[in-house]
């Protein structure tokens, strides 16, 4: 039989959640919670990828992987802090668009810093190569 040490859904929930609390130390310096840096996070990097700088509530939550309740929440506490902009969608009047106000980009990129070096030291004993075949597993997991 499988102990459940051994199961794969409960490995990665584990690791997931050791990496969530270990990263939060990074932003909580800020005042953020795990919903709010995932979507200041993913707000940052829309904007610094796309010509596009706005998301919807939907798309964050889709890209986040957090549920509607929690990203309306996050995001209305992001708009008290001044960090996010909202505006009225022309196309569709009940949505609003989402970006990153120029203190949340501040912040954005005050933080990301302090991830990249945390991940640096999350990935300090593990080769490049070990890293690679690592993100190959997961992608092969993904669905």
């Amino acid at each position: 039989t499988v102990q459940l040490n051994d199961m794969l859904a409960y490995k990665v929930a584990m690791l997931a959640s050791n990496l969530s609390d270990s990263l939060a130390k990074e932003y909580a310096t800020y005042q953020l919670t795990m919903p709010e840096w995932r979507i200041v996070a993913t707000l940052g990097a829309c904007q610094k990828d796309a010509q596009q700088p706005y998301m919807t509530a939907k798309a964050i939550a889709a890209a986040t992987r957090l549920d509607k309740v929690q990203v309306s929440r996050a995001l209305d506490r992001l708009v008290n802090k001044g960090a996010v902009l909202k505006r009225m969608c022309k196309e569709d009047k009940r949505a609003s668009l989402i970006a990153l106000s120029s203190e949340g980009v501040a912040m954005y990129e005050q933080i990301t810093p302090r991830v990249v070096a945390w991940q640096n030291r999350q990935l300090k004993n593990i080769t490049d190569d070990e890293y690679r075949v690592f993100l190959k597993v997961i992608d092969a997991l993904s669905p």
